[in-house]
């Protein structure tokens, strides 16, 4: 049930406990909970809304495109409802608002939600906000904003892939359709992606490793395949900013295409050193984490490469990322790992040098990787440097 929203209506069992609101997170509370007593006061009716998620949902199925779990205490009983969160349906726009600066030709096609299908099989593990879906016979990602604070940020993934002046093949195409509150209400509520049947870059890496076919020369095509669409995106103007192996998908062929480029979010584990450095890592009233940058008047929710940074400097971290991702790759990591690792270092970021070891049994990747993953950024490379040194590598192998 993990990959469900689901709100909780403030009751006395949930009083003693931090929260944002009188409608927050189910997962918040424990999390937020300010001492081991008032934790084992909130597990109970948290342990009783879970049953019910999985005594309405199980394995196979999930809440309507866009919708939301909401618990609440009706007299002594806990009971689900699902439904669009009111605020995020408050806060929705029409597509010309949503997306300033596009036309209307430009934009996606629109269908509304009522038309957009769960899929029979789920696939793997989607985050909260994103599913797989079906639209005329035809599987998508369905995507639609996390709650209506992040509406912006959500959406930032279709402006920023209407704002390319060519597609790449090795970037995700701009959404197929918008999806609409309803058949009268043109209000966008998400949008459908293409569906790459392979999943993201880690979990075919892993499949690859388990049948021995992982091989460098696979390793280094994808090198190259997401140096070259990071060099695009930069000669665009533009950066992505969470590069990471569950945010890349693995076509039918074995293409790569890099997604999610909100460039609102960066994950710790793969946060370059000068990043981590740049933020004041605080926890607000309600025990959230957030991020401030130095000499910035608002704290952040999320980490993310602040947009006033040159753009070489952004280039210099996302290049450190890109290194850590090919680190992950060749020592076969687990994800889940990574970012425990990251979350216990906090804001001391971790150390990602290329072993003896690691250089003997991949020493055109360890060539490229090395100098990815320095502290400093002025000693890093481009992407136009690295992708002279992987074709290079190529030449002479």
């Amino acid at each position: 049930m993990e990959n469900i929203i689901c709100h909780v209506a403030d009751n006395a069992n949930l009083r003693n406990t931090k929260h944002e609101s009188l409608e927050s997170r189910l997962f918040d509370t424990l999390a937020a909970s300010p001492d081991p007593s008032a934790a084992a006061r909130t597990s109970e009716p948290i342990q009783t809304i879970l049953g019910l998620c999985r005594s309405k949902y199980g394995r196979d199925a999930r809440p309507c495109f866009a919708n939301a779990l909401f618990a609440h205490d009706a007299a002594g009983e806990w009971q689900l409802c699902e439904r669009m969160d009111p605020l995020l349906l408050r806060a929705l726009r029409p597509a010309p608002q949503t997306f300033p600066g596009t036309t209307q030709s430009s934009l996606p096609s629109s269908i509304p939600r009522s038309a957009v299908s769960n899929a029979a099989d789920l696939g793997e593990f989607f985050s909260p906000q994103t599913s797989k879906v079906v639209y005329n016979g035809l599987a998508y990602v369905g995507k639609h904003p996390r709650d209506w604070n992040r509406l912006d940020a959500d959406f930032a993934e279709v402006q920023n892939a209407l704002n390319l002046p060519r597609p790449h093949p090795n970037l995700l195409p701009a959404p197929q359709h918008l999806v609409t509150a309803s058949p009268t209400d043109g209000r966008v509520c998400g949008f459908l992606l293409a569906y790459y049947p392979n999943g993201d870059l880690y979990q075919w890496s892993r499949k690859l490793s388990s049948q021995g076919r992982l091989s460098e020369s696979i390793l280094h095509e994808w090198a190259v395949a997401i140096a070259s669409a990071m060099q695009f995106l930069l000669e665009c103007g533009e950066w992505h900013g969470d590069l990471k192996p569950d945010n890349i998908f693995v076509g039918e062929e074995g293409d790569l295409v890099l997604a999610d480029r909100t460039r609102s979010f960066a994950t710790i584990a793969f946060a370059s050193p000068e990043l981590l450095d740049d933020q004041i890592v605080m926890l607000n009233e309600v025990g959230r984490v957030q991020y401030q940058a130095r000499g910035a008047k608002r704290a952040r929710q999320y980490l993310g490469l602040p947009a006033e940074w040159p753009l070489e400097a952004k280039e210099k971290s996302e290049v450190y990322a890109y290194g850590v991702l090919l680190l992950v790759l060749i020592r076969k990591m687990s994800l889940r790992d990574v970012y425990r690792k990251a979350r216990d270092a906090g804001s001391r970021y971790l150390d990602w040098s290329v072993t003896r070891e690691e250089a003997a049994c991949f020493p055109t990747l360890a060539v490229i990787i090395e100098p990815c993953v320095r502290s400093k950024p002025s000693d890093r490379p481009t992407f136009i440097a690295i992708l002279r040194k992987l074709r290079s590598c190529n030449r002479k192998s």
